[in-house]
C-alpha cells in the first residue's frame, strides 16, 4: 500500500485547488485495508495450522475470507427483517464504514476481535499437536 501514497501526494499537490482530496476517506481506507489484510492473514494462518496440506489450507482460507467479506452481503436478503443485522456481520460493511473516513470503535473492535480469535485458534491448533 505504500506505493499508492505517491498517487495520494500527486493528487493532493496537483489538484485544483491544491489539497482538493478527501484525506479523511483516504486515510480511513488505508486503515480499513490494513485491518482487512490483517484479518485475512490471521484466517490464512489458522487454515494453515489445521492442515498439513498447503492446497487444502489455501482453499479453506479463500473460502472463509470470501464468505466473511461478501457472504453475509449475499445471504442478507434471505433473512427478511434481519437483513441489516446480517449484513453488518460481514467484513465488507465494516470496511465501507472505515473507508468513509469515520474510524468507529465498533469497526475497530470487529476487526481486532476476529484477528485475535483466529490467532488464538491458530495457537490452540498448534499447541494441540504437542498433546
Amino acid at each position: 500500500m505504500i506505493p499508492t501514497l505517491v498517487w495520494v501526494i500527486t493528487v493532493y499537490l496537483l489538484g485544483q485547488p491544491a489539497g482538493n482530496i478527501d484525506l479523511g476517506g483516504t486515510w480511513g481506507s488505508y486503515i480499513g485495508l490494513l485491518f482487512v489484510g490483517a484479518l485475512f492473514v490471521a484466517i490464512g494462518l489458522w487454515a494453515s495450522s489445521i492442515t498439513d496440506n498447503q492446497a487444502a489450507a489455501f482453499l479453506i482460507a479463500v473460502f472463509l475470507c470470501g464468505f466473511l467479506y461478501m457472504g453475509f452481503e449475499f445471504a442478507a436478503p434471505f433473512f427478511g427483517s434481519a437483513t441489516l443485522f446480517v449484513r453488518s456481520l460481514g467484513a465488507n460493511a465494516h470496511y465501507l464504514s472505515l473507508s468513509r473516513g469515520v474510524v468507529d470503535s465498533r469497526d475497530v473492535i470487529y476487526f481486532l476481535g476476529f484477528i485475535v480469535l483466529f490467532v488464538f485458534l491458530s495457537r490452540l491448533s498448534l499447541e494441540s499437536r504437542k498433546w
